[in-house]
């Protein structure tokens, strides 16, 4: 019976991990229990399994790969991480560009002809040939490259960076099993040290200084993109492209007049209603500038009835306020962003709806039968779920949305496609443009208004929460650039006064002003 295999995974989320206590008791029977000192709090760990089928696509086999998941828990473990999941995607990644290798060596197998001290034998991930260039690790490391430089397949293509990515997660496996004192007959990759010299500090005597880098010869060095001619501008990449104003305009037709998307039901394209959850998510997005994890954190304490004479407003956002911030190093730095009027008055409005109270109903009941099946490792952890905290965007099981953010990326894919098929133009952004959307919106409505520009860097600093003013200024540099065809449309309308009684006006009078409401 000839078997075909493949990875599988299999989700653990979230849990604590507590270091487990064997012990002998007065009967000599072995007893375990948890140690109740310094827990691990898992968010997600995504294990794999090597899954067999026969020739009518049975399961027949389906096993653990223990050297992996190993060193997947280690990661947590040893190292205190919440999150593996780029490990674990990588490692499916490799693990089955692996089994294609060894169907390769399967069907063109012949034991009469087979020379085990001449022909290579069947690849594995522990065993490796003498050569370099046979080697699994150094075969995978040329079909990455070939994958991003070479691919015609758009949906085989992968980007420079989750190459890269992936190559370092192979690396770091293998690194862990040496260090664990596994035993390989040959090495799966060569080390190296590599210099790097560097600039020295106001505080040396020496203008350069050098330090040593332990790596290994597996690195992907690609040469600079073509886009731009290697150049390294702003507009290149893709996160700090915003929407034009077309774009956007077919976008928020949909979230606030339509509500209706194309979705693939059961293999065929269909209408479907788009849940005003999303509607109000996207929305925000783009005009607050938060982040969707940010976003997806809010809870009820803020949102407020607005003063709708005021056409923008204070939103609060981090540890100060209750809620959740992606901040660089760690932690859940508060900040403050503005939020129209007329888009809070959404929210509350949202707030008064009975499809609300029983979703925040729906959220109390799972909170309490996941503590009565001591499923405790929800409510543990640097973001974890606050059970007494209102959150406002929560699904029908009551899960926040927080603790599902694939489906978002799933719910504006929706989108996209939509647009596309309503407009004939392809909507390349991915939920994060609406951050850029907001920002280079922020700055332009400042720069119409004489607005300087190091103080609205400043304001859209704050707003966007940037450590770093350097990539704020990215975005200065788009408003700042040549404007495209609707936008000189704009600037028209603009002109003749149109737009005087629109909020965008009202965005660069209210961009400096601090009050919270």
């Amino acid at each position: 019976m000839t078997l075909v295999y493949e990875v599988k995974t299999t989700e653990i989320k979230p849990y604590t991990y507590r270091t487990p206590l064997v012990s002998i008791d007065d009967d000599g029977q072995p007893q375990m229990e948890e140690s109740r000192l310094h827990p691990v709090h898992i968010k997600k760990l995504t294990l794999l399994n090597l899954v067999g089928r026969n020739e009518n696509g049975d399961i027949v086999s389906y096993e653990p790969m223990e050297h992996v998941n190993r060193f997947l828990m280690s990661h947590h473990i040893d190292e205190n991480k919440q999150e593996s999941e780029q490990y674990s995607k990588a490692l499916l990644h490799f693990f089955s560009f692996l089994i294609s290798l060894q169907e390769l060596w399967d069907n063109e197998y012949d034991e009469d002809l087979y020379d085990e001290l001449v022909d290579l034998p069947r690849p594995t991930w522990d065993s490796f040939p003498v050569r370099k260039s046979q080697k699994i690790t150094y075969l995978y490391r040329a079909a990455l490259k070939k994958a991003v430089l070479e691919e015609t397949d758009p949906n085989k293509r992968i980007a420079r960076t989750t190459a890269t990515a992936y190559m370092n997660a192979v690396v770091k496996f293998y690194s862990f099993h040496i260090r664990n004192g596994y035993q390989f007959n040959n090495p799966p990759f060569e080390h190296e040290v590599v210099t790097v010299h560097y600039q020295a500090s106001g505080t040396s005597m020496k203008a350069y200084m050098s330090r040593d880098v332990h790596t290994t010869d597996l690195r992907l060095n690609f040469g600079k993109s073509k886009r731009n001619e290697g150049g390294a501008l702003p507009s290149s990449r893709r996160d700090l492209i915003p929407l034009t104003n077309n774009e956007w305009a077919a976008v928020e037709h949909i979230l606030t007049q339509t509500q209706t998307v194309l979705k693939n039901i059961g293999g065929e394209v269909k209408t479907a209603k788009l849940p005003i959850e999303y509607c109000l998510f996207f929305l925000i997005s783009r005009y607050t500038g938060l982040r969707k994890e940010e976003v997806a954190s809010l809870h009820l304490g803020q949102v407020v009835k607005p003063d709708r004479s005021k056409p923008y407003m204070r939103l609060g956002v981090g540890g100060q306020y209750g809620s959740l911030t992606k901040t660089k190093g760690g932690g859940n730095k508060s900040r403050r962003t503005i939020i129209p009027t007329r888009i809070m008055q959404l929210l509350y409005e949202y707030t008064l709806t009975d499809r609300y109270k029983k979703r925040l109903k729906a959220f109390e009941d799972m909170c309490q039968t996941e503590r009565a099946e001591g499923k405790d490792g929800l409510f543990e952890g640097d973001d974890a779920i606050e059970e007494g905290k209102k959150y406002l965007f929560i699904s029908t099981t009551g899960k926040p949305f927080f603790t599902k953010l694939s489906e978002a990326n799933t719910r504006w894919n929706e989108i996209r496609s939509t647009v596309e098929a309503t407009t004939g133009k392809a909507l390349d952004g991915v939920i994060h443009n609406l951050r850029a959307t907001f920002a280079v919106s922020l700055f332009r409505s400042a720069l119409k208004q004489n607005i300087g520009s190091d103080e609205a860097l400043a304001q859209v600093s704050e707003c966007l929460g940037h450590e770093d003013v350097v990539t704020t200024s990215n975005y200065l540099k788009i408003a700042q650039d040549t404007p495209t065809g609707d936008e000189i449309y704009e600037d028209i309308l603009d002109y003749a006064g149109v737009f005087d009684d629109l909020e965008a006006e009202a965005l660069a009078l209210q961009l400096g002003e601090s009050s919270e409401q």
